[in-house]
């Protein structure tokens, strides 16, 4: 029996008119005045003001600069409610995704950090990769009531066939993982490392930075030279004021610390810091004579030091010879927090 054109035709438009209602019931769609008037709760956090509790962060840093420590430091302070680097936390259970140590390792490391992890931090040691690992993290989730997910590193839980220097790769990677922590009302904090040179602009050394900033909604850069005794934590993100920490790196117990100097005095030349602890250790003042017998450092030296400081806005010359430490350099809760 041949088929009626016309009732072809009407069965066609019914369909493209059903078709159109479904994706039209897929949309939301919000006037301005609604958005304007609608009220909306303020933002809670798990780290206050630099760690929402729902949403993607990314901890950049070199190799052994020590972000591991920090992380689980981190990690410990959230699990208990305490003050990290003087800034109030809220207590939350964690999961810690070690995926570069063993369990041994992890275990030594926090004894020499002084941890001793409480109920509400868990660790895993192994994970799946690729939409395996997307939906096993959705489960334990879920079924553990996780409210921070740290995954060190994210290179390992990273598909094999994804490029890491591929915008679109990077991208289609962290979406889904940035999707999931919003759908899920979790904060997925994910340890990536820094390109070994150096740039003009600290978020241009993260692996894949244009990708990974596109998909963060916290950025934590930690700079730090092996070796070195002191770091500075640079906090950026979509809601929070950007900010840095100066820190110290501590051995007994491992870890780091808030520093009593400031972030701009971290990054003097090591001559330079010699002169800011000493004016520092003499009530903040100083007279170039002084200091150069003080440290055994001819004057010339070291009145060039003091102007290049000057210069930095870290010092001011109050007479002919003599300078007055400008930033005491010691951070409170209220200096580092918005």
């Amino acid at each position: 029996m041949s088929s009626d054109p016309y009732l072809d035709t009407v069965d066609e438009l019914g369909a493209e008119e059903r078709a159109k209602k479904e994706r039209l019931a897929k949309l939301e769609i919000v006037s301005g005045a609604a958005l304007l008037t609608t009220h909306y709760e303020k933002p809670k956090y798990l780290w206050q003001g630099v760690l929402p509790d729902a949403g993607l962060a990314i901890c950049a840093a070199s190799k052994a600069s020590g972000k591991t420590l920090l992380l689980l430091q981190l990690a410990d302070a959230i699990s208990r409610g305490r003050d990290f680097l003087g800034i109030p936390t809220t207590e939350s259970k964690v999961l810690y995704l070690q995926l570069e140590l063993s369990q041994r390792r992890t275990a030594q490391r926090l004894l020499k950090m002084g941890i001793v992890p409480c109920a509400n931090f868990d660790f895993a040691f192994r994970w799946p990769t690729g939409a395996e690992g997307l939906q096993a993290l959705a489960d334990s989730i879920e079924a553990q009531g996780y409210r921070l997910v740290i995954v060190d590193v994210l290179q390992l839980l990273w598909p094999i066939e994804a490029d890491a220097n591929s915008y679109q790769d990077v991208y289609a990677v962290l979406a889904p993982l940035r999707q999931l922590a919003n759908d899920l009302g979790v904060m997925i904090a994910l340890v990536t490392h820094r390109r070994k040179m150096e740039t003009a602009d600290y978020l241009d050394g993260v692996m894949g930075s244009v990708a990974m900033q596109a998909n963060a909604d916290v950025l934590l850069t930690l700079i730090r030279s092996r070796g070195e005794e002191n770091a500075v934590l640079f906090l950026d993100g979509n809601d929070i004021e950007a900010q840095k920490l100066a820190l110290d790196f501590c051995t007994d117990p491992l870890g780091y610390r808030l520093s009593t100097a400031s972030p701009e005095e971290l990054r003097q030349t090591p001559e330079r810091r010699r002169l800011i602890e000493y004016l520092r250790e003499h009530g903040g003042h100083g007279r170039t004579s002084e200091i150069a017998t003080a440290l055994g450092i001819d004057d010339s030296t070291v009145s060039r030091l003091l102007r290049r400081l000057a210069d930095n806005g870290l010092i001011v010359r109050t007479q002919y010879g003599e300078y007055t430490l400008l930033q005491k350099g010691i951070q409170t809760v209220q200096s580092v927090q918005t």
